[in-house]
């Protein structure tokens, strides 16, 4: 028995629904509900930038698009925007974070502001010829679907302290980079990993208590996120213990950035604590190793460190290169080469 058109879109839109609140990861989910506005709504272009604020200023950067082509729904990435000023026409509305939940006319079509713990983190800007056909009320349950499932992955995948990624979004990141770089071996980038660890961390907390030691964890979160690029992404590893995964960035120029931040740290006065220092280990990823043996290699690194002074940043290849440690991966009581 045929359907009716209406029943074809009530299906189209519960399909959809699946499929976006499948997503567990922020970029998928981005572009699950951008193909999921061209299809059910039929609008004829779909952009959704990204939102930063520098020093009170907003920023905007176009993460990726969605349009249909030929009756199917093609979504474009656009990693290699740069993070632009915005037009003058969206700044009053980035900047009105307390306005009410609304979809403002832009010149080229509509835009809805996208939030997350209270503040605007990016823009879905809908291009149509005409605002009639968009069901407005449905454009809005949508925005509102996706929200609660992106505070839903921030609670999942953040630290609760300092607000970088978490050691589950350590491993899933991690496991996913290594293996896009063995299904798209010719596309491959240098990629990096790196451990810090605050030095005699423990100090700290038995001298100024666990309050401040949280507050030195925080305030060295605050450090990273303004040393390091938006597309490095940062972790909470554990403890006093953070990593960086560079992607697109070989050791020599990790090192470089590494070098920067160690001695941004040691030029930062911490309240009532002072003066203090970070180790550093990384290594190149490569994705024949294991993520662990990855991991291994970083941390060996950073035991180098901390073992020779501290305050040092320490790289696995050129230690082993240098003969000041094996080769030798270590799991246990097993040695693998």
């Amino acid at each position: 028995m045929k359907q009716s058109p209406q029943e074809d879109d009530s299906k189209r839109i519960l399909d959809n629904l699946v499929e976006l609140t499948s997503q567990r990861e922020q970029d998928m989910l981005e572009s699950s509900l951008a193909s999921t506005l061209v299809e059910v709504m039929r609008v004829d272009k779909v952009e959704l930038f990204a939102c930063r604020w520098v020093n009170g200023v907003p920023y905007t950067r176009r993460r990726l698009s969605a349009a249909s082509i030929d009756g199917k729904t093609q979504i474009t990435e656009t990693s290699s925007d740069s993070w632009l000023p915005p037009p003058i026409f969206l700044y009053d509305l980035l900047n009105a974070l307390d306005r009410d939940d609304g979809i403002f006319r832009i010149p080229h079509g509509l835009c809805l502001p996208l939030r997350c713990m209270g503040s605007i983190v990016s823009l879905l800007v809908i291009h149509v010829t005409s605002e009639q056909k968009v069901n407005k009320a449905m454009l809005k349950a949508m925005a509102r679907i996706h929200e609660n499932f992106l505070r839903l992955l921030f609670e999942a995948d953040r630290d609760m302290l300092t607000a970088l990624n978490n050691r589950r979004k350590f491993d899933l990141r991690l496991f996913n980079l290594m293996a896009t770089q063995l299904q798209s071996p010719s596309e491959n980038h240098a990629c990096t990993l790196a451990l810090l660890d605050v030095d005699h961390f423990k100090r700290v907390n038995d001298q100024f208590g666990h309050m401040v030691g949280d507050e030195v964890l925080l305030l060295l979160a605050q450090l990273m996120q303004q040393s390091f690029r938006e597309d490095d992404s940062l972790f909470r590893y554990g403890g006093e213990e953070f990593a960086v995964i560079f992607q697109g960035l070989p050791p020599a120029e990790a090192a470089v950035a590494l070098e920067r931040f160690r001695q941004r740290v040691e030029q930062y006065s911490f309240p009532q604590v002072g003066r203090l220092t970070v180790s550093l280990g990384f290594t190149r990823i490569l994705p024949q190793l294991l993520p662990g043996q990855l991991v291994e290699q970083a941390d060996r690194a950073l035991y180098y460190a901390k073992t020779h002074g501290r305050n040092l940043v320490c790289g696995y290849e050129e230690l082993v290169a240098g003969g000041q440690l094996d080769n030798a991966q270590r799991f246990g009581e097993i040695d693998l080469f």
